[in-house]
């Protein structure tokens, strides 16, 4: 073979992608490979241009999982069909593992071409492709509440309001039980306490047909809501069910794709203790937390930051604070941008912690250099 040949190969539109991907998301050709179901071996021949794949439908599903436009990769738009059924659930299955392993930026380019394309195909009400649109509006909400801040919750808000919009009109209970909660929890982090809970009440209230996943995801995130309002009472009831409903759930049709069980009650339980200063209870439930919840960077990250709210509010400061500096680096290193609010949290916290110390100091100083009496 000629060395113009090796270099036109190694330039073939497959290669092109597949490296072009691995350099944007810092992959290893071992990753890339799991993530498109293939042999690594498969993969290197497709990057080195060793072997040129003709597979319209490999081609197809390849482009759909990076993100890719088909046309991308030679495929003419008259020869390959709409997104499928099947296609759709591929991506939306490959992006919540890639939340699940915390490559948070890339499951948001991801999330967001699907959107794209579902709404450039749906022309009618097709019940089918309008489910299939709920729940990627649920994805890319979720994923933009992962990457944004506070003051950004209104970007996944707006996937929630057109959700709660879908779930409307082919009349899915579950779906709108997800919605109208994050719609509750969107405001709740923006600051608006009063109209989340408002949503949130309706989440459980107005949806009776809802499944047992969202109906428990919704009342966590109201007992969430509750705390955040003082009303701790309240918090304790929602929490109670929270954890009952988790013990019903069938782990293989959870509508909240994991994003809700045992193991995230449990930390719900640690960080909201943490919260109401019985630290040695936080610690306890984040510790059951660890043994309920799968071992992936999503969840270490998620459990780390609520050990590091925990110690700091529990006096030990040098190892709270040295947990939430190694919290800081992953946050940043994965694009979890909502856990770095938990540390803004710990930094406020320190912060007022400063000025209680420093104005005792000054109150107990004056005492001493007053004047002695005899």
């Amino acid at each position: 073979m000629s060395l113009h040949t090796k270099r036109s190969r190694s330039n073939s539109p497959l290669a092109q992608l597949v490296r072009e991907y691995r350099d944007k998301y810092t992959l290893t050709q071992e990753q890339l490979a799991n993530d498109l179901s293939v042999d690594v071996r498969t993969l290197r021949r497709w990057e080195s241009g060793d072997t040129l794949l003709h597979d319209v439908r490999e081609l197809r599903r390849i482009a759909t999982l990076l993100g890719a436009e088909p046309e991308r990769l030679g495929i003419a738009r008259s020869t390959y069909t709409v997104l499928t059924v099947d296609h759709i659930d591929s991506v939306l299955n490959h992006v919540w593992e890639l939340i699940n392993v915390a490559r948070s930026y890339e499951a948001n380019s991801l999330i967001e071409k699907l959107l794209q394309d579902l709404n450039a195909q749906i022309t009618t009400e097709n019940p089918i492709l309008l489910q299939k649109l709920a729940q990627a509006l649920h994805l890319a909400g979720y994923v933009k509440s992962v990457v944004t801040r506070a003051n950004e919750a209104s970007y996944s808000l707006n996937h929630y309001r057109e959700m709660e919009r879908v779930a409307r009109i082919i009349a899915n209970d579950t779906l709108l039980n997800i919605a109208l909660t994050y719609e509750g929890d969107m405001y709740c982090r923006g600051g608006d306490i009063p109209k989340g809970i408002t949503y949130l009440e309706a989440a459980r209230d107005t949806t009776p047909r809802a499944d047992v996943a969202a109906r428990g995801n919704g009342v966590q995130l109201l007992g969430r809501a509750y705390l955040r309002a003082g009303r701790v009472d309240d918090f304790e009831h929602m929490m109670a069910e929270a954890e009952e409903l988790s013990y019903q759930i069938d782990p293989q049709h959870n509508s909240t794709c994991g994003q809700y069980s045992l193991g995230t009650v449990y930390e719900e339980y640690g960080r909201s203790y943490s919260q109401l200063g019985q630290t040695q209870k936080a610690l306890e439930y984040l510790d059951k937390a660890e043994q309920s919840l799968e071992p992936t960077k999503h969840w270490e990250i998620l459990l780390k930051t609520a050990r590091a709210m925990a110690l700091v509010r529990g006096g030990e400061l040098h190892s709270g604070v040295e947990l939430a500096v190694e919290c800081i680096e992953q946050c940043q290193e994965h694009g979890t941008i909502r856990l770095m609010e938990r540390i803004y949290g710990v930094q406020k916290y320190l912060d007022n912690l400063t000025r209680e110390i420093g104005m005792a100091g000054v109150t107990l100083r004056e005492a001493l250099d007053g004047p002695i009496e005899y």
